[in-house]
Parts: C-alpha cells; structure tokens; sequence
C-alpha cells in the first residue's frame, strides 16, 4: 500500500515541492482539461474542476492534521489508510465524483468505453511514464476488446486508492506500482 501512495502521492504533487497543496489538484484538473481541449469554464471542465476541489476538501480534512494547507508524504499515508482503505464507502463519496467526471470528458466519441488513445491522454495529464502505458491498459482490459469500460476504470481506480490485494488489476492504473 505505501508503494501506491508514494506513486499517488507523486501525481498530485505536480510542482514537486514534497506537499500536496490545493494549487496541485487544480493544476492536475486543468492539465486534464488541456488534454482534451477543454475549459475549465465549459460544462466537462466545471465537473472535473469542481470534482478535484472535492478531493482537495477530503484530503485536506483526513490527511492535513497539523492544518497548514499542505500535505506531506506521511501525512497523505496514514490518512488516506485510515480514511480510504480501512474505510471504502468514503473513497466512493470523495474520489467517484472525479473518476466520472474525467471519464465524461476523456470518452471523446461518446460511446461509454475509453479507447487506447482516449487512456493515454488521461495518463499523460497524471505523468505516467510512456512505457507503463500501454501496459496498464492491456492488464486493465479485463475482457480483452480493446476499450476500458466505465465499469472497469472505475473499479482499476478503486483498486488503486483502497485495495489490498497486489494482483488486483487496478495496481496498474498507473503503470507498475
């Protein structure tokens, strides 16, 4: 679990400072949005904006004890374990929202399903090494069509945050972790 949220945590600390800061989770929404060629002003932009301010709220309420407003790696740890793993129903309430909000935007051609394509704009806007790629997406396929359905990357990105099990699929939502 340490090892997925060191990566976790390396994603949203996008000014590579050592903290998460409410200007990293915008600073992701909006790499996002760019991605796609969207706004932030726009309809997709506000709910994935909007839905990265949600989680900057959470983990700053479950992970920022000493209240500074910022978040380092220990800190980001021991809350996300004790807020999301030991306690999965808060992960769907705080990190559901994002997940559709980005599958909204990232589903280009509207036919419910990511492609290859479609997934590798959403991991390029995260940082994900090129060469995890396309190897998440193949271990994540987990019907083998070619497409990742919302129902799979919503259950992967599940995996990621709060699973337990090191074969679980979700652990390469990011690539290797």
């Amino acid at each position: 679990m340490q090892r997925k949220h060191r990566l976790a945590f390396s994603h949203f600390d996008r000014d590579h400072n050592g903290y998460i800061e409410r200007t990293d989770l915008e600073g992701l929404g909006v790499r996002i949005l760019s991605q796609f060629e969207d706004s932030p002003t726009s309809a997709k932009g506000k709910a994935v904006v909007g839905s990265f301010d949600g989680i900057w709220a959470a983990l700053a309420q479950q992970c920022d004890k000493d209240a500074d407003g910022r978040i380092d790696p220990a800190e980001y740890h021991r809350g996300m374990t004790e807020a999301f793993v030991e306690r999965p129903a808060d992960y769907e309430q705080t990190f559901r929202p994002a997940v559709k909000a980005v599958l909204d935007l990232a589903d280009v051609d509207g036919d419910g399903a990511l492609s290859r394509d479609e997934f590798v704009r959403i991991q390029n806007a995260f940082g994900t090494a090129d060469d995890q790629i396309d190897e998440a997406f193949r271990r994540m396929d987990t019907d083998g069509d070619g497409r990742l359905t919302v129902e799979e990357l919503t259950e992967a990105v599940r995996q990621f945050y709060v699973g337990t099990q090191d074969d679980a699929v979700g652990n390469w939502f990011f690539g290797a972790s």
